[in-house]
């Protein structure tokens, strides 16, 4: 029994005196410092930080866009970059269409998306009139388009609040609250998408209103309006609607042709002017004589009596209606009496 208690006693003993040489004579290293190089060797394999570098998107030899930023870091696990101070350049069939200036970009190079926050974007042409451009714009996402597709030396702007850029589409999107104009042509609506070059723009909204401004003050209601820039139309479907003075047209389609100043409806035209309804398949509005057409199956129905012929013209100006071609006039019996 002594026995083992001096056994006992003599290993504590030794014990004792190796923690005490260890902690005299090894050495060791700070557990902060081991805790401190264990993070930064954790943050080293998920991201990865940059300064004044260049990202860009391609596809098959086919570059989609380029960025420069002043920073920017690299999540490795989500696949996200985050980008600070840029400029960046769209690029269509190799050829660069469409500069910006944004403060903050972020790019998912798994959905292969990209979204600008506040940007300003504008094309070669349009680039030495940046900040003139800019003091015209509101709080609002705005973008402004040539007047004309032929006119020399204008280009397109636009300033937003957000703007989306995706592969699958190769499409910019822009939301809540948008102001467009194209020379005569202005108005709102609730969302943007166009190519890289804005050469077609389409507009939605619930619905969008579209304002034409020539000699007298326009304006159109539908649920989408496309812009095409190279041929300087303006076409619109879905809940059509014309409000000019006190002249309501109500059609399917429209084409706006900006070098006739003419607007073109289609389908099921209606037309309400004072105490007279009007109907025809297809109808015309010429801006600059304020008269409107209508053809195909033309009537004109005012004071209970019915008149058809080739052509119904209402002439905003001078407020007549006439009817062109052969006519046929068809009075109630009790209008006669």
């Amino acid at each position: 029994m002594n026995f083992l208690k001096g056994l006992i006693f003599f290993i504590i003993v030794i014990f004792i005196l190796f923690l005490f040489i260890w902690a005299l004579y090894l050495p060791k290293s700070d557990i902060t410092v081991n805790l401190g190089k264990t993070l930064e060797e954790q943050r080293a394999r998920l991201d990865l930080y940059f300064q004044g570098v260049t990202f860009q998107e391609s596809e098959g030899g086919r570059k989609y866009w380029e960025i420069k930023a002043k920073t920017s870091s690299l999540n490795k696990t989500t696949g996200i970059a985050t980008l600070t101070e840029t400029r960046g350049t769209f690029f269509r069939s190799g050829k660069p269409v469409l500069k910006f200036i944004s403060p903050y970009v972020t790019w998912d190079m798994v959905k292969k998306e990209i979204f600008l926050k506040e940007p300003i974007g504008y094309d070669l042409k349009a680039e030495r009139k940046v900040r003139a451009l800019i003091k015209e714009t509101k709080n609002v996402s705005s973008f402004i388009l040539p007047a004309r597709a032929l006119k020399k030396g204008e280009g397109y702007f636009f300033r937003a609040k957000n703007l989306n850029w995706e592969l699958k589409t190769e499409k910019i999107i822009c939301s809540n609250g948008i102001y467009l104009k194209k020379g005569e042509i202005s108005g709102f609506a609730d969302k943007l998408e166009a190519d890289v070059a804005l050469e077609k723009v389409n507009i939605s909204g619930n619905p969008c209103t579209m304002n034409i401004t020539n000699q007298s003050l326009a304006t159109l209601e539908a649920r989408n309006f496309t812009v095409d820039s190279l041929k300087d139309e303006l076409s619109a479907s879905g809940g059509i609607k014309l409000l000019a003075n006190s002249l309501k047209l109500l059609s399917r389609d429209l084409i706006y042709k900006q070098k006739d100043d003419t607007i073109y409806f289609k389908s099921d035209v209606q037309v309400v002017y004072h105490d007279a309804r009007a109907f025809s398949d297809v109808a015309s509005y010429n801006i600059k004589t304020r008269e409107i057409t209508l053809g195909n199956n033309a009537r004109l129905l005012r004071r209970g009596s019915q008149l058809t012929g080739d052509k119904v013209i209402i002439s905003l100006k001078d407020e007549t209606f006439k009817v062109v071609g052969k006519t046929k006039i068809v009075i109630p019996e009790e209008e006669i009496k």
